[in-house]
């Protein structure tokens, strides 16, 4: 999971909504939270404001998302 997607889910965002926010198509955010594209500058700086973090927090020097590992509870199966 990238951290744009956990700080999207953490304000109970779609991704259809935070790209109203910024004004971009919902495209460029499940491309980037999927690690399928790097982002732009502009879209970088968009992110950064509007979750109060830095950039460098979000993204790598080259532009692609970071990631964040998660553990998630352990469900018990049914026998």
């Amino acid at each position: 999971m990238t951290l744009i997607e956990y700080l999207r889910k953490e304000k109970g965002l779609s991704q259809i909504q935070l790209s109203r926010e910024l004004n971009i198509n919902s495209s460029a955010i499940a491309q980037l939270e999927n690690e399928y594209r790097k982002s732009w500058p502009k879209l970088r700086k968009q992110l950064s404001l509007f979750f109060g973090v830095e950039e460098s927090c979000l993204f790598d020097t080259d532009g692609w998302p970071k990631k964040i590992n998660i553990d998630l509870p352990k469900i018990p199966l049914k026998k």
